[in-house]
């Protein structure tokens, strides 16, 4: 678990080094191409320096997005159902962003140089990348529906719940599931919801857990949640 925990905070910290990188890198290309020397210099005909810096700012942006974009992934992996769809289909969604972005950026740096029939030809292999991107996306979203279907009926379980004066206030350190404040013990697999403090890092954990989740400390004396006092269990 603190695996998981530690490689989340990992993927977090590189998805915002890809997006500052992302923001310097359109910043720095925006400059570059209000410069005399590049807005003013033809390479070939119909191709400015200008054009080059734009292309070529626009292929780094793509690759530091889809690396955004799988960081992202990472750092979504493991949280619940209310972001497994998500992650689930972020790379195939930034496939599909980037393939529509980058054909025409191409498409408009090879135009000088591309014959009616090279161009042609580029057409039909850009529209098969584009649409075998959306078919990828299709076919994603499709498989792990089920998965925003599962979190959207918890939230609306939980609104109607909270229409109707019922409170939700935690869930089964067993399994997890949504259960009301005034429970005392789970209706899905029976444990209870006495909690205890850990002695050595007062987290609060379940009277069946064995070890604290937090520091992994042995659950052999806690501190109760409730009363205040010291309870040893042998």
């Amino acid at each position: 678990m603190l695996e998981n925990q530690s490689s989340r905070v990992f993927s977090w910290g590189k998805s915002a080094q890809f997006f500052i990188a992302i923001l310097i890198t359109l910043i720095i290309g925006s400059f570059l191409q209000r410069i005399s020397l590049f807005s003013s210099t033809e390479i070939v005909s119909g191709l400015t320096s200008a054009a080059l810096v734009n292309f070529l700012t626009e292929m780094a942006v793509l690759v530091l997005f889809f690396a955004f974009a799988k960081h992202i992934s990472n750092a979504l992996r493991g949280i619940g159902n209310s972001v497994s769809f998500l992650r689930r289909i972020a790379i195939p969604l930034a496939v599909l962003i980037i393939i529509c972005i980058a054909q025409s950026s191409i498409g408009s740096i090879l135009a000088p140089f591309l014959s009616p029939a090279g161009k042609t030809l580029f057409i039909i292999i850009a529209s098969v990348a584009v649409l075998s991107a959306a078919v990828w996306v299709i076919f994603t979203g499709y498989r792990y529906s089920p998965m925003l279907f599962q979190f959207l009926a918890s939230l609306g379980h939980k609104i109607r719940s909270s229409l109707h004066g019922i409170t939700l206030e935690k869930t089964c350190p067993a399994c997890s599931a949504p259960v009301r404040g005034s429970i005392k013990y789970c209706p899905v697999c029976g444990s209870g919801f006495e909690l205890e403090r850990c002695k050595n890092c007062d987290e609060k954990m379940a009277v069946s857990a064995k070890y604290c989740g937090r520091c992994g400390h042995p659950r052999d004396e806690a501190k109760s949640v409730y009363s205040g006092k010291h309870i040893a269990h042998s």
